[in-house]
């Protein structure tokens, strides 16, 4: 069987989480999965002739601007999984894209959704999906099964958690944090006591650019289903985390 495959409008990947990926508790962590999924999107586009190269060289690159997930169980150190992920739609300026992580008798383990955008990546303009080199793709309309994307608005009135400087390792292509990292730094700021309940569902927003040399001031507090955590740099609102459970 290829590891990886077309299958109409659907981009799968055969997946093992490995030692690397998984958490103290040899479950995959929220930064393994997050960076497949995104790896995942990029290799759709590449394999579609619209690979990060090749946006760059036409003046485009696409940003990720909010996601959802969903652990319906989360997948455990030595699994073998299928990761799948396609484009639903766009709309206004976003790019709908959706995902699923499957065992390979077809357990449904993770599902996620996501919104992103196009840039011009020097000047930082949005793009209207139209102007997208080779035009939108045609998707498939299924959504998975988890809540829709939200945004995660700023409040300053969550008290300080601690802070965390941008470093050399965070930043990557796009000149900017990788959106699996700011999960990551979500995730170290996570209560144990809230950790040990295990996530259910996750809804993230990236809001302005953090780069190498910043220094986030990470806020977060309980919420009425879960905890809020997000990382803020002066003026900058760089990203908002809800984790429910």
């Amino acid at each position: 069987m290829p590891e990886e495959w077309y299958d109409k409008a659907r981009f799968y990947r055969r997946f093992c989480f490995r030692f690397g990926d998984c958490d103290q508790n040899k479950t995959a962590s929220l930064f393994a999965i997050m960076k497949l999924f995104s790896e995942m999107a990029g290799e759709d586009y590449e394999g579609r002739g619209l690979g990060h190269t090749v946006l760059w060289e036409h003046g485009q690159a696409f940003l990720l601007s909010r996601m959802s997930l969903r652990f319906h169980r989360t997948p455990r150190y030595g699994e073998r999984t299928v990761a799948v992920t396609w484009e639903r739609f766009a709309k206004g300026v976003f790019f709908y894209r959706d995902y699923e992580i499957r065992s390979e008798s077809g357990e449904l383990l993770v599902s996620g959704t996501s919104l992103w955008f196009i840039v011009n990546p020097l000047s930082r303009e949005v793009l209207r999906p139209d102007m997208l080199m080779g035009g939108v793709l045609t998707g498939d309309p299924r959504a998975a099964e988890c809540a829709p994307c939200k945004k995660v608005r700023r409040n300053d009135s969550l008290p300080l958690l601690g802070l965390r400087e941008i470093c050399f390792s965070d930043i990557d292509a796009n000149g900017h944090v990788n959106n699996a990292v700011y999960g990551k730094i979500a995730d170290d700021f996570l209560p144990d006591e809230y950790r040990r309940l295990g996530v259910k569902d996750i809804f993230i927003e990236f809001k302005s650019e953090t780069v190498q040399g910043d220094t986030l001031e990470i806020k977060g507090a309980p919420t009425e289903n879960g905890f809020s955590v997000q990382g803020i740099s002066g003026e900058k609102y760089g990203f908002g985390v809800e984790f429910g459970f």
